[in-house]
């Protein structure tokens, strides 16, 4: 992901367009409502109530909004333990991956359906 933001910053530079990469963590907001099925003509419709942590989605925003006004070529906006997680799985691949992907994406969908804190 990154060689195509260089590549893209590079191309758009000269025209006085910034490009600002973003990487989120957990942000909590009513997207269950609007998300989909298996059956692309229907949707979940059903507001998964929050039981993990997740940064409010206006603090999200305000965050955001400091990135592109400061004219940041890159931005991580997330709460911690999950901010370390993503800074692990960018910078130490090898020791994310082999280790902690297969801890984390244990029955992720499943507690999903059942309403469960997924993070």
């Amino acid at each position: 992901k990154q060689w195509y933001q260089r590549r893209v910053r590079g191309e758009v530079y000269p025209y006085g367009i910034d490009i600002m990469t973003v990487c989120p963590g957990p942000v909590r907001s009513a997207i269950s409502l609007h998300s989909f099925t298996e059956r692309a003509d229907r949707e979940y419709n059903q507001d998964i109530k929050d039981k993990g942590r997740k940064m409010e989605a206006d603090r999200f925003a305000k965050l955001l909004s400091v990135g592109l006004a400061a004219r940041l070529p890159e931005t991580w906006i997330s709460i911690q333990p999950y901010l370390l997680f993503t800074y692990m799985a960018q910078y130490l691949p090898g020791v994310f991956n082999s280790a902690l992907v297969s801890w984390a994406n244990q029955g992720r969908v499943e507690k999903f359906k059942r309403n469960e804190c997924l993070y």
